[in-house]
């Protein structure tokens, strides 16, 4: 191991990229040339390498990388069979910079990476930034997360959780306050665990995806076996739940943890294997750790793949590597569903199947009911709003409809309601070419007579679609999505009353679109302007 230089004050540098080598010699120079690269400049960065047992030339690339960048590039060499972590946590312990990123000798970093990262971190006093990954050849990465740059990203309102690999940009006293490390003890999946703790215990998340950062070359881990990919998915739970108190953040977590580790474990990489004792360990063990599993971390997972965890539970592994079977047969129908008392269920296999013994409630999926919804127009006449638009579930026929307008006042809950005016309309599909024509309504709001004979209040007050079909309500907010022609920038308020409880003052109303883009109404009392009447 080499001995850190002393560091000075004024030389405390930016970023210190831990780089981990094993047996990289055929991507290693290309690694290194992008990190001299850096937009940022060598001056703020250090390189620490470190060689982790390689037996190709990895060892003589760093060594000329080291002779030509002295200043710049350590390096440090452990005997193989040390774990990653060991190679990771010695390269952490040498950082001085203010941040720390870590890569292996396969990834690249793009010209500007570290710039933009780095500038992330200091405008928005952020403790992790994610850059956007590319991937460099057919392995996939994930994406989800990089949709859209994020000065503040919500952990538990995004999916910033689903990418779990270290290669990121983590403030280093943060790491230092909560004593962040590799679990040593972990063969696969210890950046994971590093990577959830530095979330969870981070003050502010950014995310910048303008364009990539990090350019992911291919793992060299090797095969894992199923079990322990099911030891990961208990692993990660417990972390979750030794870092979050129980409630619907927890969950969302352990979630993730549920459908991706075990959901592969038990699906597709179940399927594949020929070793008929290495798939009854893996689900033993996957129904043991099921078996403590929050039931409100299952209710987010999709629907099939609930089924599989629970047929795995009750101890049913003939059914659940059918239902794996069914849901690796991408020429299967999709399942027809079954509406009842205002639920929808999916008729999956094992739905209501005596022999099994499966709850309704793993089949319902009316909570993930889609509304395709937009507004075409908003007109006035005299004190009455005119609202036309569509509103249809994805998922269902738009028969027995009883769709309504609701104003709900935001300072007290207080609401009114309003039935629509349907009108067929054959143009009118769903994302999947399936008819919805009744879905198009219209309704006329009168501002002057509310249910109790009064007028509309004055507040704002937030309009909604209470959308009704086949005996199935949900409620979505109306204006997000808006036809071209709805006016959105005249706040031109609209008289429509006496005051009701003001002699010679009179209420207004002016349509306004929140930040979301969601349709409001404020409603103003006032002295009539001068001239006036």
């Amino acid at each position: 191991m080499t001995t850190p230089a002393p560091v000075h004050p004024g030389e405390i540098r930016d970023v210190t990229v831990v780089l981990h080598v094993r047996d990289h010699a055929r991507t290693l120079g290309a690694c290194l040339d992008s990190l001299l690269g850096q937009s940022i400049g060598t001056d703020r960065i250090e390189l620490i390498a470190v060689d982790d047992g390689s037996t190709d030339e990895s060892g003589s690339v760093l060594a000329e990388a080291q002779r030509r960048h002295p200043h710049l590039l350590r390096t440090g060499r452990l005997p193989r069979g040390l774990s990653t972590s060991e190679a990771r946590n010695w390269g952490m312990s040498q950082a001085t910079a203010r941040y720390v990123l870590f890569l292996t000798g396969a990834d690249r970093l793009t010209p500007t990476a570290l710039e933009r990262m780095v500038a992330s971190a200091d405008t928005n006093e952020s403790d992790v930034v994610l850059g956007k990954l590319e991937s460099s050849g057919k392995h996939a990465v994930a994406t989800s997360m990089f949709r859209r740059t994020q000065a503040s990203a919500d952990l538990y309102g995004s999916k910033v959780y689903w990418s779990l690999t270290p290669d990121k940009l983590f403030r280093t006293s943060l790491l230092r306050r909560r004593g962040l490390a590799f679990p040593a003890d972990m063969s696969f999946g210890e950046d994971q665990a590093f990577t959830a703790a530095a979330y969870i215990g981070a003050d502010n998340i950014s995310v910048v995806a303008d364009e990539p950062c990090v350019v992911k070359g291919p793992s060299s881990a090797g095969p894992v076996a199923l079990a322990q990919r099911v030891e990961l998915a208990a692993r990660m739970t417990a972390l979750v739940c030794s870092l979050v108190p129980p409630g619907p953040r927890q969950n969302l977590l352990i979630s993730r943890h549920l459908e991706t580790e075990l959901g592969k474990a038990t699906g597709a990489l179940l399927l594949a294997s020929d070793n008929h004792a290495e798939r009854e360990r893996a689900l033993w063990a996957a129904a043991e750790f099921l078996r403590q599993v929050p039931p409100g971390a299952s209710a987010l997972l999709p629907r099939p793949l609930a089924v599989r965890l629970a047929l795995i539970a009750a101890g049913r592994h003939a059914e659940a590597q059918q239902m794996a079977a069914y849901e690796a047969d991408k020429n299967n129908p999709v399942p027809k569903k079954t509406v009842e008392n205002g639920r929808v269920y999916t008729t999956l296999p094992f739905f209501r199947d005596p022999s099994v013994g499966l709850p309704d409630e793993l089949f319902d999926i009316t909570d993930k009911m889609t509304v395709n919804q937009e507004l075409t127009s908003l007109k006035w006449s005299g004190p009455i709003l005119l609202l036309d638009g569509h509103a249809f579930f994805e998922q269902l026929t738009t028969r027995e409809r009883a769709t309504k307008v609701v104003l709900r006042h935001r300072p007290t809950g207080a609401e009114e309601r309003f039935s629509v005016t349907a009108r067929r309309d054959e143009t009118l599909m769903n994302s999947k070419g399936k008819p919805r024509a009744m879905g198009r309504f219209s309704t006329r709001i009168n501002l002057r007579q509310m249910s109790d004979g009064w007028p509309l209040l004055p507040g704002v007050w937030d309009v909604f679609l209470a959308v009704s079909f086949e005996g199935v309500t949900q409620e979505v907010r109306l204006g997000r999505r808006r036809a071209p022609e709805v006016d959105v920038v005249s706040r031109m308020p609209m008289v429509f009353a006496p005051s009701a409880t003001t002699a010679g003052h009179e209420l207004a109303a002016t349509p306004f679109y929140t930040e979301e883009g969601d349709l409001s109404l404020e409603i103003s009392e006032r002295l009539p302007l001068p001239g006036a009447r």
